[in-house]
């Protein structure tokens, strides 16, 4: 009897060929995904900015080596360590209580400014950006952050508004001395003219730099012009009246000029003493009766 048994017919050369040519093409890809991922693990490992991926609980899945310089320890040795305590020790750890709280709530956090201490105790400002990675059932597997280092750049900004404020401070202090102008009239003559408004600083501003003027010239006779002065209140009287008890302490005299009819029925309305103090109307008259006494 003839065996009737199916049997499998043997594969042509051509099939063989074919798949020995998919699995060569199979090999290749796989090789080019591993040299892919070999790059990849490279750039990360390597880069300048930390780099890390924790559980929930805070421990370390991966490191990379920028992250180990600042721990000073090894990949293998922060594995499954919380490296939370380690960067922020003492008074630094409220502000990532704060950064995990804000990244529990809204997911993700961007260019969040953290201060880290290294093993050497160096502290350095980095700006986190973190996202969330979860399961297919939606639990959350872990968080991977990125440290960028912006010590230096906070330096910088730190020196561009010091100078900007110390800019701002010499303007304001150049703005205070061309507001109170201290004149010279002649060698024994100075004259201030005020313009403007009148305030518990510029007062102090005003007498300081009087009295400053008339030592310095070895001035006898000061001329106050208040004709630019647009109001004058109990402040600004009260000013005029402290600059020219201070005047004479120096043992100058003060003759005070551009009093308004305005401006005089204030100062009476106001019980203003001027005893001691010589008036004129305006400044010139102010200053030709200095220079007959002078």
């Amino acid at each position: 009897m003839n065996d009737t048994s199916a049997s499998t017919p043997p594969e042509s050369d051509s099939e063989i060929q074919a798949l020995r040519r998919r699995v060569a093409e199979l090999e290749q890809t796989v090789a080019a995904l591993e040299q892919e991922r070999d790059v990849f693990k490279h750039v990360v490992h390597h880069a300048p900015a930390f780099i890390s991926r924790l559980t929930p609980d805070g421990r370390t899945i991966y490191a990379n080596a920028t992250c180990e310089r600042l721990v000073g320890k090894t990949n293998k040795q922060i594995a499954g360590l919380n490296l939370l305590p380690i960067l922020y020790p003492a008074d630094l750890y409220p502000a990532v209580e704060e950064y995990l709280k804000i990244a529990a709530e809204g997911g993700d956090v961007s260019d969040y400014e953290l201060t880290i201490q290294s093993h050497t105790g160096e502290r350095r400002t980095l700006a986190w950006n973190s996202y969330h990675r979860f399961g297919v059932d939606g639990t959350l597997q872990e968080v991977v952050s990125f440290g960028v280092d912006i010590t230096e750049r906070k330096r910088e900004e730190n020196e561009r508004r010091r100078l900007q404020e110390e800019i701002i401070a010499v303007q304001a202090a150049t703005l205070a001395e061309l507001s109170t102008p201290l004149i010279p009239i002649s060698g024994k003559i100075v004259a201030m003219p005020l313009i403007g408004s009148i305030d518990a600083a510029r007062a102090q501003r005003i007498i300081d730099t009087l009295l400053s003027g008339i030592s310095e010239a070895r001035a006898s006779t000061a001329i106050l012009d208040i004709t630019g002065v647009a109001v004058v209140d109990t402040q600004v009287a009260d000013a005029l009246l402290r600059a020219a008890r201070s005047v004479r302490l120096l043992g100058a005299e003060v003759i005070l000029t551009g009093i308004r009819p305005d401006v005089a029925q204030t100062l009476v309305n106001l019980g203003t003493n001027l005893e001691g103090i010589v008036t004129r109307a305006t400044l010139q008259s102010g200053i030709a009766f200095a220079m007959q006494q002078g």
